[in-house]
C-alpha cells in the first residue's frame, strides 16, 4: 500500500509531541512532513512564561522530515493572531500534493492560511487542538468566535480529540460524531515508566540527594509558576494543615509568580517548602520518583500533561476542575481528587486525607499507572490512521460539505 502523504503544521517543536511525530514518521503507512512556524524549544531562547532561557535536552528535530517556515509577521514578539504569518505554507501544500493536512490549533494567521490553502488544493484537513468549552468571554468575542470557528469546524474532514472535554467542544461547534477521532494527549509512557522502575530501588537515596526528608511524604507541583496555574493555592492549602500533617512540598518550575510564592513561604514559616527553578526533561524524572502525590491547581489548563507524567510514576493526583485532563485521568476515590478551582479549603481537605495514609496513596498510585496506559502514543497513531483511512476513502474531495 502506498503510504499516506501527511503534512503536519504546528507552532514549534514541542517536547511532548515530538515522540509522536517520530512514531508517525516510522510507520509504514505514513509519509510525514512537519512544518514549524518557529524553532523555539529546539534552540536556546527565552521563554516568556518561564522567564528564563530554555532549550529542551531531548532531541526534538530527529527522526522525521521537517521544514522551518519563514515568518513574515511584523509583530513576531507579540502573542496574538498575527504573531505568525507564513505565506510559504500555501506553496508547501500545493507542491507537496499531500493526502491530508494535520493542523495543531487555529490561534494564528498561519493556521488559517493553511486551511484556505488546503481547501484550494483539495487536501483533507484534520484539526488537532486543545480547546474546551471552559472560560468566559465578552459576548461579542464569544459571538465572533462561534461564527468563525463554526464555519471552519463544520467543514473540516476530521477532528482529533485529545480528551473528553475537547470532544465536547467539537460537538458543540457542529462537528459530526463520525468526523471526531480519539487521539488522546499523551507523554512518552515507556520512557517515564522505565525511569520510575529505575529509580524505585534507590528512592531513599534519591530523596537524600534532592535534600528531601526521608520520613515525610512529598507533595509535588510541576509547571510554570504563573498566575493561571495558581501555585499559591497549593501553598496556602498546605499552610493550613502543616502543623498536623507535616510534609515536604516541592515546586518544580520557574515563572513570574516565584517572588509571591517565596514571600508566602516566608510569611507562613514553611521550612520544608522549596522551589527548584526550571528543570529540564532529562532531570524531571527524579522529582516524580521522589514524590508521593502530584497537585495541579490551575484555573485554566486545556489538558495538563504533568498529570500523565506523574501517573506513569504511580502518583495519586489532585487537580482542580478547570484542568482539561481531569475528567479523563482523575477518578475520584480511585486514583485522585478533583476539587473546585480556587477552593483552598477543598484542596487542603484533599491533602489532609492523602498525606497521613500511605496505603491510600499506594492504592491510588497503582490505579494511576493503570489508567494512564490508555493515553499513549500507540493510541494516537491508531486514531490518526483511522482518520486518514476515513477522510481519504474513495475519490478525493475538497472541504467537506
Amino acid at each position: 500500500m502506498t503510504p499516506f502523504r501527511v503534512a503536519y503544521l504546528v507552532s514549534h517543536p514541542i517536547q511532548y509531541q515530538v515522540p509522536l511525530l517520530q512514531r508517525l514518521a516510522a510507520h509504514p503507512e505514513i509519509a510525514l512532513h512537519v512544518y514549524y512556524m518557529t524553532d523555539q524549544g529546539a534552540e536556546r531562547r527565552r521563554d516568556p512564561e518561564f522567564g528564563v532561557d530554555v532549550q529542551w535536552d531531548i532531541p526534538l528535530l530527529e527522526g522525521y522530515e521537517w521544514t522551518l517556515l519563514r515568518n513574515r509577521s511584523p509583530w513576531p514578539g507579540v502573542d496574538h493572531v498575527l504573531r505568525f504569518i507564513h505565506p510559504g505554507i500555501a506553496g508547501a501544500l500545493r507542491h507537496g500534493r499531500y493526502d491530508a493536512l494535520i493542523v495543531h490549533g487555529y490561534a494564528h494567521a498561519t493556521e488559517w492560511l493553511a486551511f484556505l490553502s488546503a481547501g484550494k488544493s483539495r487536501t483533507p484537513i484534520l484539526l488537532r487542538g486543545e480547546s474546551t468549552l471552559f472560560g468566559r468571554r465578552s459576548p461579542w468575542v464569544a459571538a465572533a468566535k462561534r461564527l468563525a470557528l463554526g464555519a471552519l469546524l463544520r467543514r473540516i474532514h476530521g477532528a482529533l480529540a485529545i480528551g473528553t472535554l475537547n470532544r465536547d467542544f467539537y460537538r458543540a461547534y457542529g462537528v459530526p460524531e463520525d468526523r471526531i477521532f480519539w487521539v488522546p494527549y499523551a507523554v512518552d509512557n515507556d520512557r517515564f515508566r522505565a525511569d520510575a522502575d529505575r529509580w524505585h530501588a534507590s528512592r531513599a537515596q534519591l530523596r537524600q540527594t534532592l535534600g528531601l526528608p526521608p520520613e515525610l511524604p512529598v507533595v509535588l507541583y510541576v509547571g510554570k509558576l504563573i498566575e493561571r496555574k495558581r501555585p499559591l493555592d497549593l501553598l496556602d492549602a498546605y499552610a493550613r494543615i502543616a502543623a498536623d500533617h507535616p510534609a515536604a512540598v516541592v515546586f518544580v518550575g520557574e515563572g513570574a509568580e516565584r517572588p509571591r510564592v517565596e514571600a508566602a513561604i516566608a510569611r507562613h514559616g514553611l521550612s520544608r517548602v522549596s522551589i527548584t527553578g526550571f528543570v529540564n526533561q532529562g532531570e524531571i524524572a527524579r522529582y516524580y520518583a521522589a514524590a508521593d502525590a502530584l497537585v495541579l491547581p490551575s484555573s485554566h489548563e486545556p489538558w495538563g500533561l504533568v498529570l500523565n507524567e506523574g501517573m506513569c510514576f504511580g502518583l495519586p493526583v489532585v487537580a482542580s476542575d478547570a484542568v482539561g485532563a481531569a475528567p479523563d485521568l482523575v477518578r475520584a476515590d480511585d486514583n485522585g481528587v478533583v476539587y473546585p478551582v480556587g477552593d483552598v479549603s477543598a484542596l487542603a481537605h484533599a491533602l489532609r486525607r492523602l498525606l497521613p495514609d500511605h496505603a491510600l496513596r499506594a492504592r491510588m498510585g497503582a490505579r494511576s499507572r493503570e489508567i494512564v496506559t490508555a493515553f499513549s502514543y500507540d493510541a494516537d497513531v491508531e486514531g490518526i490512521l483511522a482518520a486518514l483511512h476515513r477522510v481519504t476513502a474513495g475519490a478525493r474531495v475538497g472541504i467537506a460539505s
